[in-house]
C-alpha cells in the first residue's frame, strides 16, 4: 500500500502516523454530503496520518523535482476546518482540502466530482492560494502518494527518516 510505504520512507519513528477513527470520518462526510474516495478512506484508516519531515522536501528540492511537496495532512476534523477557513479565503466551494504542502498550498478532493460519480471522481487537485488556481495533480491518493514514494531520498539530508 502507497501510504504505508510514504510513511516508511518520509517520516520519523518518533512521530508515528496519527491514527484515524472510522467514526471521525463518517462524520466528515455526513457533513460534506460525499463519500470520500476508497483509496484514502482505506489507506487513512488503515495506516493513520503521517507527519512528514523535512526530508521530501529536501529531496524534491535537492532533486529539482516537478513535485510539490506534502507537509501535512488533516485529520477528519481539521478537513472540516481547513475547508471552511480556505473557501472563505478564496478556495473554490467545491473542494475539500485533505493535505497541505509547506507553504500552505491545499491538496483536495472535488465534492461535486464525488457525489455526482464522475469518472474522475477520484482525482486529487491542488488549490494554490498565492495565485488562486486549482490544477489536477493526479487520477487517485494513491496515484498521489505513490509519486512522493519514487522520490530518492537525498543522501546529503540528515534529517531522521525510517528506511
Amino acid at each position: 500500500m502507497g501510504l504505508k510505504r510514504f510513511v516508511e520512507t518520509w517520516t520519523s519513528s518518533h512521530y508515528p502516523p496519527e491514527r484515524v477513527h472510522l467514526a471521525d470520518m463518517q462524520t466528515l462526510e455526513r457533513t460534506m454530503g460525499v463519500r470520500l474516495p476508497t483509496d484514502y478512506r482505506e489507506a487513512v484508516l488503515q495506516t493513520g496520518l503521517p507527519r512528514p519531515t523535512i526530508s521530501l522536501l529536501n529531496s524534491i528540492v535537492d532533486q529539482d523535482l516537478p513535485l510539490r511537496d506534502v507537509g501535512d495532512f488533516y485529520s477528519p476534523a481539521e478537513m472540516l476546518e481547513q475547508t471552511s477557513g480556505w473557501r472563505e479565503a478564496g478556495m473554490p466551494s467545491h473542494l475539500i482540502a485533505f493535505a497541505a504542502d509547506s507553504a500552505g498550498n491545499m491538496f483536495c478532493f472535488d465534492a461535486e466530482r464525488l457525489r455526482d460519480g464522475s469518472a474522475d471522481r477520484d482525482s486529487v487537485w491542488f488549490f494554490d492560494h498565492d495565485f488562486g488556481t486549482v490544477d489536477h495533480v493526479a487520477p487517485s491518493f494513491d496515484n498521489w502518494i505513490m509519486h512522493f514514494c519514487d522520490v530518492r531520498p537525498s543522501p546529503e539530508d540528515g534529517s531522521e527518516s525510517v528506511r
